[in-house]
C-alpha cells in the first residue's frame, strides 16, 4: 500500500505544480519507452478507487501484452483525466435508477505502428457549451466548478507524442474519447543495425 500512496502523492504534487505553472511554460518533452498499457490502466483504476456500491461498472478490453511507445507518467495523466471525468459524470446519476447503466469501457489495440485507446462512458454526454470549448483551458469544463485544464493538458500531452485526441460522436448517451499514439520513427542506422 505504501508504494501506491507515495506514487499518488508524487503525482498530486506534480499536478499541482503543472496547474500553477500552466501558461508559463510548456510540458516537458515525453520520455518515451515501451509501457504495458494494461498495467498503466490498472494504476488509473486503483487511483480512482471506484466505490463497489457506487454502481459504476468498469469494462476493460485491453490485451495483457499491449505496449504503447509513450511517456508513462504523461500517458497516465491523460487516461486518468478522461476516466476521472467519466466517473464524475456517472456519479451525477442516481444509483437506484434501474434504467441507467453506469459503465466506463476502455479499449486499447495496436494497429500497425499506432495504438488506439478509446474511453467510453454511458453518462449524460458532453454539454454543447463544453463541446465548443473542449480543449480550451478555463473554458472547456463540462461541470460546475471545473477549470477545463484537464482536457487542455491532456491534448497538449497527446500532441507532444505526435498523437491525436478527439471527442467521438456516438448515437447513444454518453461521451467517448479516442486517442491515437504512434510509435516513434526508427532511425535508419538503428534499423540497419538490427537488420
Amino acid at each position: 500500500f505504501a508504494p501506491k500512496l507515495l506514487r499518488t502523492i508524487d503525482r498530486a504534487v506534480g499536478y499541482t505544480n503543472e496547474v500553477l505553472s500552466y501558461g508559463q511554460a510548456s510540458e516537458a518533452a515525453p520520455k518515451r519507452r515501451r509501457v504495458r498499457f494494461a498495467e498503466l490502466y490498472q494504476e488509473v483504476r486503483d487511483m480512482l478507487a471506484p466505490d463497489p456500491d457506487g454502481g459504476i461498472e468498469f469494462v476493460e478490453q485491453i490485451a495483457e501484452d499491449l505496449e504503447v511507445d509513450a511517456d508513462s507518467e504523461q500517458l497516465f495523466r491523460v487516461v486518468h483525466n478522461l476516466c476521472r471525468n467519466a466517473v464524475q459524470a456517472l456519479a451525477t446519476f442516481d444509483p437506484q435508477d434501474a434504467v441507467m447503466v453506469r459503465r466506463i469501457t476502455i479499449t486499447a489495440q495496436r494497429m500497425g505502428s499506432v495504438v488506439g485507446i478509446t474511453i467510453d462512458d454511458t453518462g449524460p454526454g458532453m454539454p454543447r457549451k463544453a463541446r465548443e470549448n473542449l480543449f480550451a483551458a478555463f473554458r472547456g469544463s463540462a461541470r460546475s466548478g471545473g477549470t477545463g485544464l484537464g482536457l487542455a493538458i491532456a491534448r497538449e500531452l497527446v500532441l507532444a507524442h505526435g498523437g491525436t485526441i478527439a471527442l467521438v460522436e456516438k448515437p447513444g448517451p454518453g461521451t467517448q474519447f479516442r486517442i491515437e499514439i504512434p510509435d516513434r520513427p526508427v532511425a535508419l542506422d538503428d534499423y540497419r543495425a538490427r537488420a
